[in-house]
């Protein structure tokens, strides 16, 4: 079990790199919950959580994980990374320090994901933009 928890992880993190929906869409189980950031509406099956995708690839933006790190214990996972949010039509973003856990079935589908983040974990590289972001107006994306 321990190696269907990390593949899905590790396709996790190539779906960001590589900005591949495909890929992200089959890591996830039809009826998964996705709550991103805690404390934020989830995403309720698949449909919920594609829509999560193109939310965060909206108009330019896309979502580089770098420094990451997991830990898999039994069905379970822990994905640190920061994530490079980057609108590369006006050269603005943030770096946004996660961290994301995941629970997978048996057939090595995501059945949950939360990922973990607040204020105090966004920042602004020196070379771009930066995007202001309100946690709150992030969480009612709807």
């Amino acid at each position: 079990m321990k190696e269907k928890v990390q593949s899905a992880l590790d396709n996790y993190v190539l779906a960001y790199r590589n900005n591949d929906k495909s890929l992200f869409r089959s890591l996830w189980d039809d009826e998964a919950v996705f709550e991103d950031p805690v404390g934020a509406d989830p995403c309720n099956g698949i449909e919920a959580i594609c829509a999560f995708w193109d939310f965060g690839h909206a108009d330019g933006m896309e979502i580089k994980p770098t420094n990451v790190e997991t830990v898999v214990c039994a069905n379970e996972g822990i994905l640190k990374a920061t994530m490079e949010v980057r609108n590369t039509s006006d050269n603005s973003g943030m770096d946004i320090s996660i961290v994301d856990h995941f629970v997978v079935n048996t057939d090595g589908k995501i059945l949950s994901g939360r990922a973990f983040w607040d204020e105090s974990s966004i920042s602004s590289p020196s070379n771009i933009k930066s995007i202001d972001v309100n946690i709150d107006d992030f969480k009612d994306r709807n």
